[in-house]
């Protein structure tokens, strides 16, 4: 779902339109506070070796997540501001966002 939808009270369907900054704001603000948990759950589990040598890659992983959730609440905190997707530094992330506004603007 799109920034710009919504769902509406009435839970039928989608309403379009701005999310309001504060709203935006909030939702940044649990962005990163999820980036934090998951950060440290991340070190908990790395801090056991043999659960480090086993997991390696998962660890990797819900490193990416955070990094993903952190520009996700960066994107959110700009919304109307110049930038936007180029500010995203996660290559792959930034071209699926802009691969998904494309196919919202074909619609």
């Amino acid at each position: 779902m799109s920034a710009a939808a919504l769902p509406s009270p009435s839970g039928g369907g989608v309403a379009t339109g701005a999310v309001p900054r504060s709203l935006a704001h909030a939702l940044a603000n649990e962005l990163v506070l999820a980036s934090g948990m998951l950060a440290d759950l991340a070190y908990d589990l790395g801090s056991d070796g043999d659960t480090l040598r086993r997991h390696m890659a998962s660890l990797q992983r819900i490193d990416y997540v955070t990094q993903m959730q952190l520009a996700i609440a960066d994107l959110l905190r700009s919304v109307g501001d110049e930038g936007g997707i180029a500010q995203v530094t996660l290559q792959d992330m930034a071209d699926r966002l802009r691969a998904s506004v494309a196919e919202s603007a074909a619609a």
